[in-house]
């Protein structure tokens, strides 16, 4: 945790893609039967430990589940509160997929951000990039202008399944 960062970037960059990489079952069951109170629970988690000029309002969060039927997996999309400082997101995609060796374990999640940066550093505002299971953040290109669900989960289907 970054006590110098916000909450908001506490929680997308480091808690829900750990809890999510490391306890993915456990992430869909809470998810499911909790809804944004999971969520929001783990908002509040990580807001207490910093400082109250750290700590902004969940207000604005929402999510949902799709299903990829063809490619048997699930992508959870969700809507970040609108960042109030660069690095923090707008939009996350988390993806499990089915696990291809049953013998050796081969990580079958991926987590996306849609992050807001300053202009010199990307014309549109934004990177298109990915947070690992040991949390470290890839950027891979300049992301849309203006946020939209659609394409950035267009974005995510594309990357994770490339032809």
């Amino acid at each position: 945790m970054d006590k110098k960062r916000s909450v908001h970037f506490n929680y997308t960059f480091e808690t829900l893609p750990v809890l999510f990489h490391s306890q993915t079952e456990d992430f869909f069951k809470y998810l499911n039967r909790d809804g944004l109170k999971f969520l929001e629970y783990w908002w509040d988690h990580m807001s207490i430990r910093l400082d109250d000029d750290k700590n902004e309002g969940f207000d604005g969060t929402k999510y949902e589940i799709r299903d990829v039927p063809e490619k048997k997996s699930q992508i959870v999309l969700v809507t970040m509160p609108t960042p109030k400082h660069y690095n923090e997101v707008y939009l996350m995609a988390f993806v499990r997929t089915p696990l291809k060796r049953w013998f050796v374990r081969i990580s079958n999640t991926r987590v996306f951000v849609l992050e807001y940066v300053p202009t010199e550093r990307s014309s549109t505002g934004t990177f298109f990039g990915e947070i690992t299971p040991r949390t470290r953040f890839l950027r891979y290109e300049e992301g849309m202008s203006v946020p939209d669900l659609e394409a950035f989960y267009q974005k995510v289907y594309e990357t994770v399944w490339k032809k």
